[in-house]
């Protein structure tokens, strides 16, 4: 759901809930929590993910492309691309900093201690397909706000 503060969503699993908040600061946490940049991940993610997933010739040359780390990738490839990895490897590394950089996002101006972050993650969230989906979908959300 996008507010004035930008995409909110609850993931909730049972008993285990936690709240998730993207916007342009995602990026800037995600980068001090973590000294990665996040759309670098997201397509390292994507690539790691492509020989498992059947696509067309040219979601396959932009996905491999460099350039899809920038602004260069059409709204509908992107979100082809992110779409089609729905029977992905998982990295649970990736999934976690993520979920931890929407974590802080949503908790925003306090700046929580990175293993106080981690340590309120379900460790079922990481590997719950069912949720990473749910995150996965988000994230094509999120990509299509910024682009719009």
């Amino acid at each position: 759901m996008a507010t004035k503060y930008g995409l909110v969503k609850t993931l909730k699993d049972g008993e285990s809930e936690i709240k998730l908040c993207g916007n342009a600061m995602t990026f800037v946490l995600y980068k001090s929590y973590f000294g990665r940049d996040l759309l670098n991940d997201i397509v390292e993610f994507a690539k790691k993910n492509s020989a498992s997933v059947p696509l067309d010739q040219e979601s396959k040359k932009i996905l491999l492309d460099k350039d899809f780390a920038h602004e260069n990738v059409s709204l509908d490839d992107a979100r082809e691309i992110l779409e089609s990895i729905g029977d992905f490897q998982f990295d649970s590394e990736f999934i976690l900093n993520f979920i931890v950089a929407l974590m802080a996002t949503a908790q925003y101006p306090s700046k929580p201690d990175i293993a106080d972050l981690i340590l309120q993650v379900p460790p079922h969230f990481i590997m719950n397909q069912e949720i990473v989906g749910e995150l996965l979908e988000f994230l094509s959300i999120f990509i299509k706000q910024k682009q719009g």
